[in-house]
């Protein structure tokens, strides 16, 4: 299987593969940093990249992202239904949000992944349960799925049951642990509005790529003004206490994004960058205009953001 360069966290230095270590009859593969001599393992599958201050950082809104998705019904979700995705049942509770999803996927297919380009080597940046990954491996192109959780429902420990050819690492957006210059395509998968710092966090991203590579942010919340974003979080906010009883949700980043941020972030990487709309079914359209009546904002537009 393909093999990224891996990266120390800590000083960004050369990882070694270390001797594999036997513990209650599980081998362990692991690599240490030439430069700081910080450890690292593979651990269930997955290359173990978070410090033990950053697991604490992000345990609670791990935790309470759980309980919401678990309450939304989405964790009832069997095998055969996570190699299927984005494709669903039309009886599924989130068909229309699916919709969405599989139409951002064949932009991505339509306008990235044209048909006959070589494979690419490609970073999945917020894979949760995997299932890009696992759609875009199965086309032949090497994956790295990253994610900040690693449970067996919405995070990496699923992925690790279908997508075997998929490299999986658990890590922070902003520590990924990879040498620069080695991917075609980085992309954010519905995950670049949980970034503390958006603009930073694509800069980072940024030096991961080969030249001539793209950046990709796929299914994020994405405004035109600040105040129909502030309004949204407020929103789910206020839906989460009625609905879920937490009275004290966790935000880890901004929550949605703008298209003015965006553009900035793109002419200080310089990059010429495109935002193709998905627009949904009819049904998904007029639910979201009442929406826009009735909550006395603009909805929130998804797609595909490429910048190359």
């Amino acid at each position: 299987m393909w093999m990224p360069t891996l990266a120390c966290v800590r000083c960004g230095g050369v990882l070694q593969e270390c001797d594999p270590a036997t513990h209650q009859d599980r081998v362990f593969e692991s690599v240490s940093c030439l430069g700081c001599g910080a450890s690292y393992c593979k651990r269930g599958g997955i290359w173990r990249f978070l410090s033990p201050a950053a697991e604490e950082a992000l345990a609670p809104f791990l935790e309470q992202y759980r309980v919401v998705r678990r309450q939304e019904g989405r964790h009832d979700v069997t095998g055969a239904d996570y190699r299927g995705l984005p494709n669903v049942a039309p009886t599924d509770a989130h068909a229309s949000e699916w919709g969405i999803r599989r139409e951002t996927y064949h932009h991505l297919l339509r306008h990235v992944l044209a048909p006959g380009r070589q494979p690419s080597a490609i970073l999945d940046v917020g894979a949760g349960n995997g299932w890009l990954s696992h759609r875009l491996s199965e086309l032949g192109h090497h994956l790295v799925a990253i994610d900040a959780a690693d449970d067996d429902r919405d995070g990496l420990g699923v992925a690790q049951r279908y997508a075997p050819r998929v490299v999986a690492i658990q890590a922070d957006f902003d520590a990924l642990p990879l040498a620069p210059s080695q991917f075609d395509i980085v992309l954010f998968n519905g995950s670049l509005h949980y970034a503390a710092n958006p603009g930073r966090t694509l800069a980072g991203a940024h030096r991961l790529l080969r030249p001539g590579g793209t950046l990709v942010v796929m299914d994020s919340p994405m405004f035109h003004a600040d105040v129909d974003g502030v309004a949204m979080i407020a929103a789910t906010v206020r839906r989460f206490a009625d609905d879920y009883g937490l009275q004290n949700s966790i935000r880890p980043g901004r929550g949605y994004l703008t298209f003015a941020l965006l553009a900035e972030s793109a002419t200080a990487m310089q990059l010429d960058a495109e935002f193709l709309p998905s627009r949904g079914s009819l049904a998904w359209r007029l639910g979201r205009q009442l929406a826009r009546f009735r909550q006395g904002r603009q909805p929130a537009a998804f797609g595909l953001w490429v910048a190359r």
